[in-house]
C-alpha cells in the first residue's frame, strides 16, 4: 500500500522535470554552452600562465595539501559560514539581476565566471598534483560544484510556476 503513494509521487516529479526541460531546452542549451566556454577558458588560462604564476599556484596547492596531511585544524564552522554567506550573496545577486531584462547578460557573465573558476581549479590541481590524483581531484571538485550547476539550471529557467 505504501509503495503506491511513492510511485505516484515519483512519476509526478519525473513529469514535472521532463516538462520543465521540454519548455526550457533553449535556455538550458545556452547556459550549458556558456558554462563550458568558461570552463575551457579557465583551463586555457592555467595552461598558458607563466612560470612564476605556475610556481605560485603549485606552492599554494602543495601548502594546502601539506597542511591537511599534518592534521592542521580547519575551522569548519567558519568555513561553512563563509561559504553560506558568499553563496547567499551570489544567489541574491543572480535573482535580482536576472529578474530584469537588462541583467540577463550579467547572469550569463556570472555563469561563465563560475565555469572559468571550475576550469581554473581543475586545471591547476591537475598541473600541481599530477595524473596520479586525477580521480580524487575530479571527485572533489565536481561533487562540490554539482549543486551550483543544478541550481544554475533551475534558477535561470525560473519557470517552475508554469510547470507545477
Amino acid at each position: 500500500m505504501g509503495n503506491i503513494g511513492k510511485r505516484n509521487k515519483d512519476s509526478k516529479i519525473k513529469e514535472v522535470l521532463l516538462t520543465y526541460i521540454k519548455n526550457n531546452i533553449r535556455e538550458i542549451a545556452i547556459i550549458t554552452i556558456i558554462f563550458f566556454i568558461g570552463l575551457v577558458f579557465g583551463i586555457i588560462f592555467v595552461n598558458n600562465s607563466g612560470q612564476e604564476q605556475a610556481n605560485e599556484i603549485s606552492s599554494y596547492i602543495n601548502g594546502f595539501v601539506n597542511s591537511l596531511k599534518n592534521n592542521m585544524q580547519i575551522d569548519k564552522s567558519e568555513l561553512l559560514k563563509d561559504a553560506l554567506i558568499s553563496n547567499f550573496l551570489l544567489a541574491i545577486t543572480l535573482w535580482f539581476v536576472g529578474s530584469t531584462v537588462i541583467g540577463i547578460p550579467i547572469v550569463y557573465g556570472m555563469i561563465a565566471y563560475k565555469g572559468f573558476s571550475l576550469g581554473y581549479t581543475l586545471s591547476s590541481s591537475m598541473a600541481t598534483l599530477g595524473m596520479r590524483k586525477r580521480n580524487t581531484i575530479y571527485y572533489n571538485i565536481f561533487i562540490n560544484s554539482k549543486h551550483y550547476i543544478y541550481s544554475m539550471y533551475i534558477c535561470f529557467g525560473g519557470k517552475w510556476n508554469e510547470v507545477i
